[in-house]
């Protein structure tokens, strides 16, 4: 059975991780993706190298493509641009600001050529605005939106991102739903359109409590924020930023419901969201919340102090006994729970070979590869790994053919140096 988008053509000029893993997904539903670089490779081809010209994450995010290098730049690459544009059906971009029109493949440049394309653009912070035409990664992105400051806790008294990089992959994710929605568009209607994303909507998107602002939340916002800037006008550390705002969130203190614990022999989390399940885990420890009692004294300073009195009680409880006896307890008593892992362990663990989330395929330099399955699976339209990702200009040669390029066409383009085979 073919893929959804069986068919479909995308040319990803995309770098990084946001536009490629978007590409990416784009071809496990079927899609003939062409990944378009520099004759010198894109940068995260030539970061953290595995062996010259390749490295683990460009890997991860490129797979399932075909690539060609072509030097967009170059004055005598106009016809490759304009042959690829013809053939496809997609195009991602997510350059400098303002690169994608000096290059010929801004939106109305096109639109103008082929009134039907998709044009799916990915800035750091947007199109407007007085950060428009800066440079941005995710760290930036996590640091302007309030994700790095989500994390309370201090290495060295340096704030800490989250480093699988979340603003990235949201909006890799975003950018596939919206292409997805736009291509049913198109079939309806015969229109194409532009597509915007950016790092900072998805950083904040994916911050479950920035997503609604409600009137009760006006006058509390206003104070911190007042105390916020004084406290940073006299130099405070992030240390006491931090405190700040925790203190006015005492519902924050003595969370024993949904965390991590130490059992004696490793860690465990726990997740009980809702009355019914903090009934059962405080069933389960035998343990009492006046917090949930009737005539509880909501002060932030009696919820603060009866927080850390049940904290500290909660953790000597799990230290008691190893993970497994918790995971049967818990388990028992319908409580959600599992042991805390690192990612290398879940290439043999038997529920991810169960359900057949690794796949193996090969790649032509590096051999065999293994790595997760595509992220959904269709009963109809299955998803699949089309390849590996492709080496630097390793279809340069055939993609140029099928688009319409002449073998000596080719080797004069290579010998002017705006492409590499």
């Amino acid at each position: 059975m073919a893929g959804a988008l069986e068919g479909i053509r995308v040319l990803d000029c995309t770098q990084i991780i946001a536009g490629p893993l978007a590409a990416s997904l784009l071809s496990e539903m079927g899609a003939d993706v062409v990944k378009v670089e520099p004759p010198q490779g894109e940068p995260w081809r030539l970061q953290a190298e595995i062996i010259p010209g390749e490295s683990r994450n460009f890997v991860v995010q490129n797979r399932g493509k075909r690539g060609i290098a072509v030097d967009l730049k170059h004055p005598g690459a106009g016809p490759i641009r304009e042959a690829l544009i013809d053939w496809a059906d997609v195009v991602l971009t997510n350059f400098r600001p303002g690169a994608a029109q000096e290059l010929g493949l801004g939106y109305e440049t096109l639109r103008e050529r082929k009134p039907a394309i998709i044009a799916c653009e990915v800035t750091a912070f947007g199109e407007n605005g007085p950060d428009s035409a800066l440079r941005g990664y995710d760290i930036v992105a996590q640091a302007m939106s309030g994700v790095t400051t989500s994390n309370p806790n201090l290495v060295d008294g340096l704030p800490q991102q989250v480093g699988f990089a979340p603003a990235d992959v949201v909006t890799g994710l975003a950018i596939a739903w919206g292409i997805t929605g736009a291509l049913y568009h198109r079939m309806r209607t015969g229109e194409g359109q532009r597509i915007n994303a950016s790092l900072l909507l998805s950083a904040l998107f994916i911050q479950g409590n920035s997503r609604e602002i409600t009137a009760l939340d006006a006058e509390p916002r206003r104070q911190w924020l007042e105390d916020l800037a004084e406290a940073r006008a006299r130099g405070a550390p992030i240390a006491e930023l931090y405190a700040m705002r925790k203190a006015k969130q005492p519902e924050l203190v003595g969370n024993v419901y949904y965390r991590c614990y130490q059992t004696s022999d490793g860690y465990l989390a726990v997740g009980c969201l809702g009355p019914g399940p903090r009934e059962r885990f405080r069933q389960a420890l035998q343990i009492r919340d006046p917090r949930y009692e009737e005539g509880f004294d909501r002060s932030p300073e009696s919820v603060a102090r009866i927080g850390r009195e049940l904290t500290a009680k909660c953790e000597a409880l799990f230290r008691r006994k190893c993970t497994a006896a918790w995971m049967e307890h818990l388990t028992a008593n319908d409580i959600a729970c599992g042991p805390l892992r690192f990612v290398e362990e879940l290439w043999e663990d038997e529920q991810v070979k169960a359900n057949g989330y690794v796949v193996e395929y090969e790649h032509s330099l590096l051999g065999p590869l293994r790595g997760p399955a595509p992220i959904i699976q269709m009963s109809g339209s299955p998803t699949r790994v089309q390849r590996a990702s492709p080496a630097l200009g390793e279809h340069t040669h055939e993609v140029l053919l099928a688009i319409g390029f002449e073998p000596d066409e080719i080797e004069v383009l290579e010998r002017r140096g705006i492409i590499r085979r």
